[in-house]
């Protein structure tokens, strides 16, 4: 196996010319600007060449705090054509996790884009000894140097780097660290998972192998680049696929960019799914007469056949055939929504709500749900002739699963497994069983068919004061499927009884405050909403034990947000800071009597 930096030149070399990233305009239009793989790897080059000449040693670390944009993947791939080990740290990174992750791995070479992010590496910057540059694309410091210096530096330089560089490329190993990619955590430090060349190029396979991939595939990136599943699922994948990626640095830009670039591939967390679903509910709420009628008969033939292929059973022709005749130019629409010409849309870092998922699949949108961590990002996915949309799929290429006596997901090491958490060997050996299965500390089945469904977080278990243990994450998945319930969070730790925390689709609330003239917040309590949200609640939990229904619940009038600190910023519950914020009104849940 050769190395992700060999990869990548071989690929700039076989199709120089050929665009590998565009950069979307304001509006969403394509802009002028394209980078080329030949240009890319010239780029990367110099600023190779630049860490060569600042003293960059082998396996030492450079650290990237940037948004969306070409500098992302130029200094990515520039850290590892000189040796080096690339460390991303998330944009919306507050100054001192900023510190935190750069202390923690010994960054030499700190590199970030704006001005808002310069003042964080600034403000860090004294209590960090290791940290010998800062490079900026926005410089207004005289201690900083400007990206476009730090290149011209690598250009003059390369006469005497070259040599050097291709010595260490050609000398590096496929289980040599690459990068560094911190654990966000829902609680706690953020750890370093050490990702190998082995890791990237072999998960990158797997993925293309898995969807089908092609040279002539396009895609968006919009996720940031130090977000495992973009690093993987997206930078390096398209490394060894040779697709195109338009960036979108804004991803509230991402409908318009999505409209204007038209990809073939639409990879995403489950909210952007949800948001396209309210959108085209509502259009199906709001029409009328013949056109309701279409759309009743399209989601109806199509949810029946959606059904049918997920039980992997045989689809009447006829069923088929008018489901495509009739549903022809609603699945235009939908289509219209991701761009017109999607041919894979995948959905990975939480459980996309079946209703939501059956839904679009309804609409000629099938969303292919995945299961991963960092610490072995391609475990389990759906396939393009074989899904269902409650399970994660089947094994990844390369990937070995069993579940454990207490129902934990483990997964055999192997090439597509991480090395460790930098600096923190117990914590590692912590991670594995003694005989190589690595703990994922997530609860789940293996189906008949092989597929894999995710029952929950081992560590999330609400532990009741009777003695009893609830998974919440099933729970919340089932509540989130109603089409009034954005999300969802179990409460009940040392309780008697399980509660809710239950926020409310945007769509939903506009609605409801338009109709019935009511402001603000107290649209929570309106008695229809309360009457619907009592109603979802009571089909939840007429599948559950008694131990796990809720006995009660409180409405929030706002979404859970990554912004606001209730997510991460792979957008999982940060349930500890979620509990905090509302504890008032959950505690209150369990004053009265029952």
């Amino acid at each position: 196996m050769t190395t992700a930096a060999r990869a990548f030149l071989a690929r700039a070399a076989r199709h120089p010319d050929r665009v590998a990233y565009r950069t979307l305009a304001a509006g969403g239009a394509p802009a002028d600007a394209a980078l080329t793989w030949g240009g890319w790897a010239a780029a990367a080059r110099r600023f190779a060449a630049a860490l060569v000449a600042d003293g960059l040693r082998p396996g030492d670390t450079v650290a990237i705090l940037a948004g969306t944009g070409t500098l992302w993947p130029i200094a990515d791939l520039g850290v590892l054509l000189a040796g080096g080990v690339s460390v991303g740290i998330y944009p919306t990174s507050a100054p001192g996790q900023v510190r935190q992750i750069v202390a923690d791995c010994g960054a030499a070479v700190l590199v970030v884009d704006t001005h808002d992010q310069l003042a964080k590496a600034l403000a860090v910057r004294p209590g960090l000894p290791a940290l010998r540059r800062i490079v900026a694309d926005d410089a207004f410091d005289d201690d900083v140097v400007p990206w476009d210096a730090w290149l011209s530096h690598g250009e003059a330089s390369l006469d005497a780097a070259s040599a050097e560089i291709d010595r260490r490329v050609a000398a590096a190993s496929p289980d040599d660290t690459a990068i560094l990619i911190y654990t966000s955590g829902s609680t706690g430090e953020p750890k370093g998972a050490e990702i190998s060349h082995r890791y990237l190029l072999a998960s990158a396979a797997s993925i293309a192998e898995s969807l089908g991939l092609r040279e002539t595939d396009t895609t968006l990136s919009f996720l940031p680049f130090c977000h495992a599943a973009e690093r993987i699922f997206g930078l390096y994948t398209r490394i060894h696929a040779g697709v195109e990626a338009a960036l979108v640095p804004d991803h509230a830009r991402i409908w318009p960019a999505a409209h204007a670039y038209a990809p073939t591939l639409f990879g995403g967390l489950p909210r952007f799914y949800e948001k396209a679903y309210e959108a085209l509910h509502a259009e199906h709420l709001a029409a009328s007469g013949d056109e309701r009628a279409a759309w009743d008969r399209v989601v109806q033939l199509g949810t029946t056949r959606s059904r049918l292929v997920q039980a992997r059973q045989f689809v009447p022709p006829t069923l088929e055939g008018e489901w495509r005749e009739v549903g022809a130019p609603l699945f235009e629409r939908a289509r219209r929504l991701f761009g017109g010409r999607v041919r894979r849309a995948t959905s990975g870092g939480a459980a996309l709500p079946a209703e939501v998922a059956e839904y679009l699949d309804a609409l000629g949108i099938t969303v292919l749900g995945a299961y991963g961590l960092t610490e072995h990002l391609c475990v389990a996915m759906n396939r393009p002739d074989a899904y269902r949309f409650d399970s994660a799929g089947p094994a990844m290429p390369g990937t070995e699963l069993r579940i454990a006596e207490d129902g934990e997901i483990l997964v055999r090491r192997g090439e597509l497994t991480f090395t460790g958490y930098h600096g923190r060997p117990e914590e590692t050996r912590a991670t594995f069983t003694p005989d190589g299965w690595l703990l994922t500390g997530d609860l789940g089945e293996l189906r008949d068919d092989g597929s894999l469904r995710v029952t929950g977080r081992k560590k999330e278990l609400i532990a009741l004061s009777t003695g009893k243990k609830v998974a919440p994450l099933p729970i919340e998945t089932a509540l989130a499927q109603d089409p009034y319930i954005g999300q969802a969070m179990l409460y009940g730790e040392g309780q008697k009884f399980i509660s809710a925390l239950i926020a409310i689709r945007p769509t939903m609330l506009r609605r409801l405050r338009d109709e019935h003239a009511v402001n603000g917040d107290a649209v929570v309590v309106h008695p229809e909403l309360l009457t619907h949200v009592q109603a979802a609640v009571d089909r939840v939990n007429a599948g559950l034990s008694r131990t796990e229904q809720i006995r009660r619940f409180v409405v929030i009038a706002r979404e859970l947000t990554a912004e606001d600190g209730d997510l991460t910023p792979t957008l999982k519950l940060r349930r500890g800071v979620v509990a905090e914020k509302f504890r008032g009104e959950l505690d209150a849940l369990y004053q009265a009597s029952e």
